[in-house]
């Protein structure tokens, strides 16, 4: 099984903890090697008690396996063995140093003291390492480490003992949870983190008391996917300053982010100057398609204000918005190291065939039936104005799908201007399907200052002179990726 990434971080944590206590290790007990040879020839006197051959022996066995352990984890060397080795090791040393160390006073109850302070301070030692079978095992060996330095010095008085042990107990209790609080709140603060860096605040929470998963996964789900792609901006930002560019397009994406978290869409990704949302995932609700309309309305709106704001553009900027529903594979798809929150599948090619088809139609947002058919569900058709633009068959498939404009309006006369426009074009439309291309040409004609009825005026009059063939369907094949 994969290590998760919450076990990564934790470990890279532990490790660097690790050593962190390994040179502080080497460096006490190399302080003390010196101080004790000194004492012990008679330079300095800094203990009750003379420090004797055996102290220093005992202190260059630990300084040579102190170094031994720093020098592996200098080297990166670091592995689960060698942190169960190091604990091992400091309870053998300190059960050492109390039995055998004459510099410690061993008489009375003063060494009872000393062994549970002693046990107490190996203990939350071990708590920088942020694992709680290390902490498990610890506790483990402070009970030990306790049990048998007291049971060696006992003297008949071990009544004195048990409310010691009992603290002893609840302070290893306590270190436990300590140990598995911080584990948690690290999970949780990681998990958020990953969160917010796609989803819109308002989600995070929800999301959190969901327990959701961060681990590589995913789920077959209906979601709505909006791709949306400034037109023609590397011809725009090659008229301008690095800088520029990236302040353009840092603002640019800023403003569109607000708006699409503002309508609880999951961001996908950037890819450069274009954006692809999820509406559906990693929460579905009941009206995904209509907020991804919604928010394809606002992020047009909006640009008109940031093109008001950039009097530097030698050309305003201009979106074209493909908005598409259908099944996918959702959840954290990547590596043990990497994962990115996305969706897979053929209906998110399909979602940016639809926007690269905007520049073809000059049509800002164009919606796929299945798409349209969300909105009547949602009951939201009659709150937009949708035209049906063509019957198409993108680049890459063989079967056709209908597409819609979403028509942006500003006030209640542009409203009564695009219902008309919309109910003229869908006439011709009717009568170009029909075969009946001579009328749909005149009806195309009549609508002025419209680039989509210009195009069918134009097929029209191509069809008139070289007709399509009688099983046709009325598709017209897209070459455009």
């Amino acid at each position: 099984m994969a290590i998760s990434l919450i076990d990564n971080i934790l470990r890279d944590r532990a490790f660097k903890n690790e050593r962190a206590v390994a040179f502080i290790r080497f460096g006490f007990f190399s302080l003390s090697l010196i101080l004790d040879t000194l004492a012990y020839i008679g330079v300095i006197q800094y203990t009750a008690i003379r420090p004797q051959l055996m102290t220093i022996v005992m202190d260059v066995i630990v300084v040579f396996t102190a170094a031994i352990i720093l020098v592996l984890l200098l080297n990166n060397i670091y592995h689960d063995f060698l942190k169960f080795f190091a604990i091992t090791f400091d309870y053998s040393l300190i059960a050492m140093m109390l039995i055998y160390d004459p510099t410690i006073p061993k008489g009375g109850q003063l060494i009872y003291w000393v062994i549970l302070v002693a046990s107490i301070f190996s203990f939350l030692l071990n708590l920088l390492r942020y694992s709680k079978p290390g902490a498990i095992y610890s506790s483990i060996l402070t009970i030990a480490l306790f049990l048998g330095v007291t049971n060696y010095y006992n003297n008949g008085d071990a009544e004195n003992i048990f409310p010691m042990l009992f603290n002893l107990l609840m302070m290893l209790l306590i270190g436990y949870s300590i140990t598995s609080s911080s584990r948690k709140m690290m999970e949780e603060a990681n998990t958020k983190k990953m969160m917010e860096r796609y989803l819109p605040p308002q989600l995070v929470n929800e999301l959190y008391k969901k327990n959701a998963n961060i681990e590589p996964g995913g789920e077959s789900r209906k979601v709505t996917i909006l791709f949306s792609d400034i037109r023609s901006f590397t011809t725009i930002s090659e008229s301008m300053s690095p800088n520029a560019v990236v302040t353009l397009l840092n603002g640019y994406l800023s403003t569109m982010t607000d708006i699409i978290f503002h309508n609880k869409g999951t961001i996908d990704k950037f890819i450069g100057d274009a954006i692809m949302t999820i509406f559906g995932a990693p929460i579905e609700s009941g009206d995904d398609a209509q907020r991804a309309v919604k928010t394809a309305i606002s992020m047009i709106s909006a640009l008109k204000d940031f093109n008001n704001l950039h009097k530097e553009l030698r050309s305003p900027l201009e979106v074209g918005i493909g908005i598409h529903t259908g099944e996918v594979i959702a959840g954290n798809i990547g590596s043990d190291k990497r994962l990115d929150y996305t969706v897979i599948g053929d209906n998110v090619n399909l979602s940016s065939r639809i926007e690269s088809l905007t520049k073809f139609y000059k049509c800002p947002i164009l919606i796929t039936q299945s798409t349209y058919e969300e909105l009547k569900k949602e009951n939201s058709v009659d709150t937009t104005i949708t035209r049906e633009v063509d019957t198409v068959i993108v680049k890459g498939k063989s079967k056709s799908i209908r597409i819609y404009e979403v028509m942006c309006f500003d006030n209640e006369e542009e409203r009564e201007l695009k219902t008309r426009l919309k109910n003229d074009f869908e006439k011709g439309l009717t009568l170009y399907k029909q075969f009946q291309f001579e009328k749909a040409m005149i009806q195309f004609t009549a609508i002025k200052n419209d680039s989509l009825s210009a195009l069918y005026v134009k097929r029209s009059a191509d069809y008139i002179g070289n007709p399509p063939e009688k099983n046709w369907d009325g598709s017209f094949e897209a070459e455009m990726k």
